[in-house]
C-alpha cells in the first residue's frame, strides 16, 4: 500500500482557506460560517467566495439557498428542498467526494494505469458508469478536480446573498443518507464489491487521506478572483466530512459556548469526538493536519455595552460582555493554554512547526503559547454577541444574512415578523465585519451597509 500523504505545507496562495469546527451542534458554528463568509463577499465584490457544505444535516446550504422555514410539519426545509431541485448527486458535495476518491492522483498520476482498475486498489475499487451527457461528473485524468464544476449562486435563489458568493452544496439526508444505499446502480455505480458498498465519507479507517489530498490541489487550483473559501463541518468532529476540511485548509475556527462540559469535550469525549484530542492531535502526529488554530470565539454572549473591551485577562471583544462572562472567558482560555504548556501535542494545533514555515512567525506563535496569558488570550480569542432572538431567526428561516439587513419590517413563512432597531444591526454589522477581518485580512474590513 502506498505511504499516507502527508499535509505538507503550500506555497502562499492568495486565498484565504477556513473551516469551522465543534464537536457538538448549537454553539453557533454555522451560524457564524454564514454571516462570515455573506460578509466577506459583501465587502469585497472584486473577489468571489466559495462555501463547501461538509455537515451531515446541510444547515448551510438551507441558509443560502433561502433559509430553514419549512412549509409544514415534516416538510423539508426551504433551502433544502431548492437543493434537490436544482442539483443531482453528482453536482453536490457527495458528488465532489465520490470524484476526488476516484480522480487520478495529482501528485503520483499514472497513464499506464489501466482504466478499469481504482487508483487506490481493490478497497476503492467500484467504479462509475458512464455518465450521460451534461452532467458535470469530472473527466478522467488531465490535472486537480475542478472545484467550480459542483458550485452554484446562491444569488439566483436566493438575492439576498451577495452575487458573488458560490455555493458547493449537500442535501442533508439526500446526499449522506439516501446515497449510502445497497441498491446497486442508484447512484452510478456497477455491481460494487462489498466492501465498497459504503461511501468514503462513511467509511473508517485512513481512505480519506487520499482525497484529502486532491481536495487541497484543487482549492489551489481555484481562480486567483477566489479571495476566500468557507468549509462549515459536521458536529461530529471524528466525522470523515470534517477531516477532509482539517486536512485541506489552513485556518480553523472554533465556535465556543460557555458550558464547561462542552468546553472539556475538546479535550476528552466518551464518543471519539474531541476535537482536539480525538481528532486534530492524531492528525498532527501522522503530518496530515493542515489547518491550525486561527480563532477560539466565544458565541451567543450577552452584551452590557456597546463598545469594544478587553477582558481581564487579555480577551478583546468587539462589546462589553458581564463581569460574570468575562471572568468564564478568561477561565477557558487559561485552561486551553494550560493544555498547550503541559502538552506539546496541543501547542501545534496552533502553529506548523517545520523547516518550510516561517521561522519568525514559528517563533512568535511559541513564544505566545509558552508565555505570559494576555498575548496568547489576545491572538487566539474573541467574542461574538448573542444575536437578538428576532433578528436572529429572520436571518435563519429566510436565509437573510445579518449584512444585509435592514430596520424594515420582515414576515418570516412562520408567520414571524418584526423589525429590528438600527443600532442593533448596526453593532451587529460591525462586529461581522471585525469578525471576518480578523479570520481573513484588512481588506475584508469594509464599511458596512446602512440598516
Amino acid at each position: 500500500r502506498a505511504p499516507l500523504p502527508a499535509a505538507k505545507p503550500r506555497a502562499m496562495s492568495p486565498k484565504h482557506t477556513v473551516c469551522f469546527c465543534n464537536n457538538r451542534g448549537g454553539v453557533g458554528k454555522t451560524f457564524m460560517a454564514f454571516q462570515t463568509a455573506c460578509e466577506a463577499a459583501r465587502s469585497r465584490p472584486d473577489k468571489r467566495v466559495l462555501v463547501i457544505d461538509f455537515s451531515l444535516y446541510s444547515d448551510q446550504t438551507a441558509l443560502l439557498l433561502g433559509g430553514s422555514a419549512r412549509e409544514s410539519f415534516g416538510a423539508p426545509m426551504k433551502g433544502l428542498q431548492v437543493t434537490v431541485d436544482v442539483t443531482t448527486c453528482d453536482t453536490r458535495a457527495e458528488g465532489l467526494i465520490r470524484d476526488l476518491e476516484h480522480a487520478p492522483d495529482a501528485m503520483d498520476c499514472d497513464e499506464d494505469r489501466p482504466a478499469s482498475s481504482s487508483i487506490f486498489g481493490t478497497f476503492f475499487s467500484r467504479k462509475r458508469k458512464t455518465t450521460s451527457p451534461g452532467t458535470k461528473t469530472q473527466p478522467r485524468g488531465g490535472g486537480p478536480v475542478d472545484l467550480t464544476r459542483y458550485a452554484l449562486r446562491p444569488h439566483d435563489h436566493n438575492p439576498a446573498i451577495p452575487p458573488n458568493l458560490y455555493l458547493i452544496p449537500s442535501a442533508g439526508a439526500t446526499s449522506w443518507a439516501d446515497t449510502q444505499s445497497d441498491h446497486a446502480g442508484q447512484h452510478g455505480y456497477t455491481d460494487p464489491p462489498e466492501e465498497t458498498q459504503i461511501p468514503l465519507w462513511a467509511r473508517r479507517g485512513d481512505g480519506w487521506l487520499f482525497a484529502a489530498r486532491k481536495l487541497r490541489v484543487a482549492l489551489d487550483a481555484l481562480p486567483d478572483d477566489f479571495g476566500a473559501v468557507f468549509v462549515d463541518t459536521d458536529h461530529l468532529a471524528a466525522c470523515v466530512l470534517t477531516k477532509l476540511a482539517l486536512a485541506s485548509c489552513e485556518k480553523v475556527i472554533v465556535p465556543l459556548s460557555f458550558d464547561d462540559g462542552d468546553f472539556n469535550r475538546l479535550f476528552q469525549d466518551v464518543t471519539g469526538n474531541a476535537l482536539f484530542t480525538d481528532v486534530m492531535v492524531p492528525m498532527e502526529t501522522a503530518n496530515v493536519l493542515a489547518a491550525r488554530v486561527n480563532a477560539l470565539v466565544f458565541t451567543k454572549v450577552a452584551s452590557t455595552k456597546n463598545e469594544a473591551f478587553i477582558t481581564e485577562g487579555g480577551i478583546r471583544s468587539p462589546f462589553k460582555p458581564s463581569a460574570t462572562v468575562m471572568a468564564q472567558m478568561d477561565a477557558m482560555a487559561r485552561q486551553v493554554q494550560s493544555a498547550c504548556q503541559a502538552d506539546e501535542r496541543y501547542a501545534k494545533l496552533f502553529y506548523r512547526d517545520d523547516a518550510a514555515e516561517n521561522s519568525a512567525n514559528v517563533s512568535e506563535a511559541k513564544t505566545l503559547v509558552d508565555g505570559p496569558c494576555k498575548p496568547f488570550r489576545e491572538k487566539y480569542f474573541s467574542a461574538m454577541k448573542l444575536v437578538p432572538d428576532l433578528a436572529a431567526n429572520i436571518s435563519k428561516m429566510c436565509g437573510l444574512p445579518i449584512c444585509a439587513m435592514t430596520s424594515e419590517k420582515y414576515v418570516a413563512p412562520s408567520g414571524l415578523s418584526g423589525q429590528s432597531a438600527k443600532p442593533v444591526l448596526d453593532g451587529l454589522k460591525a462586529e461581522i465585519r471585525d469578525l471576518a477581518a480578523r479570520v481573513l485580512d484588512d481588506a475584508y474590513h469594509a464599511p458596512i451597509d446602512a440598516s
